[in-house]
């Protein structure tokens, strides 16, 4: 029996991922560096940190890994600032529905646990939450499972009673590298990534039931 669900959290709670991906971009074209999100791709759901280290050896680039995480974060902020934070469609309304169920409920994520917890408050679902994993204080980042492992732990959970729902191919893959049964989200105005490891693709929150979740 399915009892938990993990979210990851940018491009399936907050309508966020694109920010990080549009930094990217803007940062590699300072250094006269042109590529397009499809490019990149092999890099979502991956820490900053991570996909830092694979740009600067990929690209040849000069300066050390710090400086492009915080390069890239700091262009990612100006670009929240200017577009404003928002929720996916839906994504609020079905972690309401599944809290007041009385499923127990993890975000996932790559980003900092500073700016996940800022996002959950903004959007007033914090509360629905039990715990939080940070990709930065694992280990080992998406693809690997281990954040998923962390959070069914935290949750009390085996991995077969949870469900990990995630927009990246990394995320995908550690959701089932976990054990998990796994949706790929993919609305339509998402960038196009191989979630073919994945158990079920759902294009749309609105109108999903706690009971079309957990039975996959």
């Amino acid at each position: 029996m399915r009892r938990g669900v993990l979210f990851d959290m940018d491009g399936v709670i907050s309508d966020t991922e694109r920010f990080y991906v549009e930094a990217m971009i803007e940062r590699l074209n300072r250094e006269g560096v042109t590529v397009t999100p499809a490019e990149l791709s092999d890099l979502f759901g991956s820490t900053m940190r991570d996909n830092c280290g694979v740009l600067k050896e990929r690209y040849g680039l000069k300066e050390d890994v710090d400086t492009y995480v915080d390069e890239i974060h700091a262009i990612k902020e100006e670009l929240l600032d200017a577009q404003g934070l928002h929720p996916m469609p839906g994504a609020v309304e079905l972690i309401q529905k599944l809290h007041e169920a009385g499923v127990r409920l993890a975000v996932a994520s790559s980003s900092p646990r500073e700016v996940i917890e800022h996002h959950m408050e903004v959007f007033g679902i914090r509360n629905c939450f039990d715990t939080i994993v940070s990709g930065v204080e694992c280990q080992e980042g998406k693809p690997a499972p281990e954040i998923y492992l962390r959070a069914a732990g935290n949750l009390g959970l085996t991995p077969s009673e949870c469900v990990v729902v995630e927009d990246s191919s990394n995320g995908v893959k550690a959701g089932k590298a976990a054990g998990m049964y796994c949706y790929a989200y993919v609305p339509p105005q998402a960038y196009r990534q191989d979630v073919s490891a994945a158990d079920e693709e759902l294009t749309s929150f609105c109108n999903l039931t706690v009971e079309d979740i957990l039975q996959g």
